[in-house]
């Protein structure tokens, strides 16, 4: 595997990824954003690491444990930690639907792979095809895995792309209230939704962002880019 290191967040991070397969998207970069939390986190289905990185880069003074099923991945996450002079970041080896973890994590995030092989043609490569189609696991093994892993009074927050349309009633399924739902928007089109949620009932919350206006980056999206926090500008 050929490696390249990689920019991110105008510089704040370098994140070793392969130079050719799976390149993390702006759903990672969102999800970074978006995440809060203190104490002990958990990423579920890490892959190289970008959004724990990213996360870490913010939020310098949490711990951070990432999970994948790709070893070779998660040497990459660990390079990155060195390289960066991150420390409090664990990547374990795991499969979700058997998480060998027994503690409890104060917050839990995933972008979990969502796209239907019946649907949306399956790419080639491996680590492309487990990290964005539902075959090596699906979205109900990323929530009931969150469900199971998180403290009673913790958050979890996912994204997904828009084609995810039966998300938020999977994970009411898997035992969680959604307390928050944001619609991530192209010009009035929505291309990703981003979940907080809880595992008691809370009143929900649905916002939106604009990332995109005529084919440009919105100001917003611009800071969030440079590694600010998506918050702020939800509406």
């Amino acid at each position: 595997m050929e490696i390249i290191l990689t920019p991110f967040l105008r510089g704040k991070v370098l994140i070793a990824q392969p130079r050719r397969g799976y390149r993390f998207s702006l759903d990672a970069v969102l999800l970074a954003s978006y995440v809060e939390g203190e104490g002990f986190g958990l990423e579920l289905g890490a892959g190289f690491g970008p959004v724990t990185l990213m996360l870490k880069a913010r939020l310098g003074y949490v711990r951070l444990l990432a999970l994948d099923i790709l070893v070779d991945y998660l040497r990459l996450l660990k390079e990155s930690s060195r390289i960066n002079g991150f420390s409090g970041i664990y990547p374990v080896a795991g499969d979700v639907k058997a998480p060998p973890l027994r503690t409890k994590f104060d917050f839990v995030f995933s972008n979990p792979p969502y796209l239907k092989p019946e649907r949306f043609r399956v790419s080639p490569r491996r680590e492309i095809a487990v990290s964005k189609w539902e075959i090596e696991a699906r979205v109900e093994d990323f929530l009931r895995a969150a469900f199971l892993l998180l403290k009673e009074k913790g958050r979890a927050f996912f994204v997904v792309g828009a084609e995810a349309e039966d998300f938020e009633e999977k994970a009411t399924e898997a035992g969680f209230f959604p307390e928050e739902r944001v619609e991530v928007l192209e010009d009035k089109e929505v291309k990703f939704l981003l979940f907080s949620l809880r595992k008691f009932w809370t009143k929900k919350r649905v916002f939106s962002f604009v990332m995109k206006e005529r084919g440009k980056y919105t100001p917003q999206m611009e800071e969030v880019l440079a590694g600010g926090a998506l918050r702020p500008y939800l509406r």
